[in-house]
């Protein structure tokens, strides 16, 4: 049985540096990595990026959930508000946000991103109006093409600069 939260924050941690190694490994690879997420991908991108420092070279976190948590949402598997992590992020950030969102609300948002600024982080947020939770899916209802296509711009331009 697991508590509200799903897999463990520390096993998705895990997870992800162990794919850092084989990936690496890789004769393809140019040894730089990044970390893409949506909701809750965004907070656990976030979460990963924070706690393994200079192994992530770039993180995209598109609307990432509970990454701002209160003491009444942490569980077993969630014990950390991922926002008090910000200090030891050391990757560049790339946020995407519709302002129409409820999770994460836009007050969330901005102060995420009040954080990051506040501990020498230079996040490029992105927000959209008319944009509510998940409106990159384009098979949901909650699709917006204009915003999408915008959002989808800016992650383009974004990793290369920081991948390639």
């Amino acid at each position: 049985v697991r508590s509200q939260g799903g897999v463990p924050d520390d096993q998705v941690v895990g997870d992800l540096q162990g794919a850092f190694k084989w990936l690496r490994s890789q004769s393809y690879s140019n040894g730089k990595l990044g970390l893409f997420g949506t909701c809750s991908g965004g907070r656990h991108g976030f979460l990963a990026a924070c706690r393994l420092g200079t192994e992530v070279d770039a993180l995209v976190e598109c609307w990432g959930g509970r990454v701002i948590m209160g003491e009444a949402d942490l569980t077993p598997n969630q014990p950390v508000s991922p926002n008090t992590l910000t200090a030891q992020l050391t990757a560049p950030i790339l946020g995407i946000f519709g302002n129409d969102d409820t999770s994460p609300p836009p007050p969330q948002v901005d102060q995420h991103e009040a954080e990051l600024k506040a501990a020498g982080k230079n996040p490029e947020f992105h927000r959209y109006d008319g944009a509510p939770h998940g409106f990159f899916y384009y098979d949901r209802a909650a699709y917006r093409q204009a915003q999408a296509v915008d959002g989808w711009s800016k992650i383009w331009e974004f990793l290369p600069k920081h991948l390639s």
